[in-house]
């Protein structure tokens, strides 16, 4: 069974109880994901409000404008927008950032399309890894899942559904990102003192995700041993480890390896500003501080050794 952990690629299925949390369609016919703010006492709408049906984005002209799917315009040019040159680059040659877009746009008709068929998604198991090589994997025990750019985690996720026809891989959306922390909390998932995941859990994950402040055992990856962390020891400045994928069930959520802390995860979210959403918080920080619930931003061109991604696959 570890070995087929540790090669193969591994997906957890996401029931949706409601399609219509997770999007909108505002009065122009354009399809909005429904992204969520989250507290100890539950959840509100982020940046969109919805009347008679009709989906509103409440500002796309602020910091605060977290909005899916849509490009980026950078402050110092409110003309430009995702960098031509990075496209070329980064995204199978395409040259003009109207197409982006058009892709983000196509990529989520296909999401929504596809939870409606099948009432759910699948989501990455683990955090994706071996991302600076050409083709990526969802495996455990994987150390390589951080320091690529946005634009390079966008191709190797919808690689890694390789030639089969009949899926569809993709970075996560910040929509699904939220469905997947409601559906631990109404499918009643515990942690691994058997405390039920709740709003309060959602919004202080320490008890669930490798931070700073946490501590654990988890099996190294060179030595297949088990080590354990030291923030006991040292609450100042805690243990500060990056672990492997999938290599304690500490941080493990209804077969879900990993979403509160290790590395933040990039994902499909955008901001007014020249930058990308990622969420969840890494291994340096406090799970109170940076919970699984947290979102944050980065220009897209940022190489980080704190920032890695979360993988979706969908049935055609």
């Amino acid at each position: 069974v570890f070995e087929l952990q540790t090669s193969v690629n591994q997906y957890v299925w996401v029931p949706v109880k409601d399609i219509n949390r997770i999007y909108g369609i505002d009065s122009n016919g354009k399809l909005w994901g429904k992204l969520y703010n989250f507290n100890s006492s539950g959840r509100s709408a982020l940046n969109w409000e919805e009347t008679t049906g009709v989906i509103n984005i409440t500002s796309k002209t602020t910091s605060t404008s977290f909005r899916e799917p849509d490009i980026i315009r950078y402050s110092s040019a409110s003309t430009k927008y995702d960098v031509d040159s990075k496209l070329q680059s980064y995204m199978d040659g395409v040259e003009k950032y109207q197409l982006l877009i058009q892709k983000l746009e196509e990529n989520m008709y296909v999401t929504i399309e596809s939870i409606k068929k099948y009432g759910g998604f699948y989501i990455g198991r683990y955090e994706t890894g071996d991302i600076n090589q050409t083709e990526a994997v969802v495996q455990k025990m994987n150390m390589d899942i951080r320091n690529v750019t946005w634009y390079e985690m966008y191709e190797l996720c919808r690689g890694l559904a390789g030639t089969n026809e009949n899926v569809r891989t993709s970075m996560i959306w910040g929509s699904l990102w939220d469905e997947t922390l409601q559906w631990f909390i109404e499918s009643g998932a515990k942690n691994m003192n058997g405390e039920q995941i709740d709003y309060i859990l959602i919004n202080d994950s320490t008890s669930w995700g490798n931070y700073s402040n946490a501590t654990f055992e988890y099996l190294n990856t060179n030595e297949k041993k088990v080590i354990k962390t030291s923030y006991e020891t040292n609450p100042v400045s805690g243990s500060r480890v990056l672990i492997p994928t999938g290599s304690t069930e500490y941080t493990k959520i209804n077969n879900i390896y990993d979403m509160a802390g290790n590395v933040r995860e990039w994902t499909l979210e955008t901001n007014y500003i020249d930058v990308r959403i990622y969420r969840g918080g890494y291994y340096s920080e406090f799970g109170n501080n940076f919970p699984a619930r947290y979102r944050y931003y980065a220009p897209p061109m940022t190489i980080n050794n704190n920032i890695g991604c979360r993988a979706i696959l969908l049935i055609k």
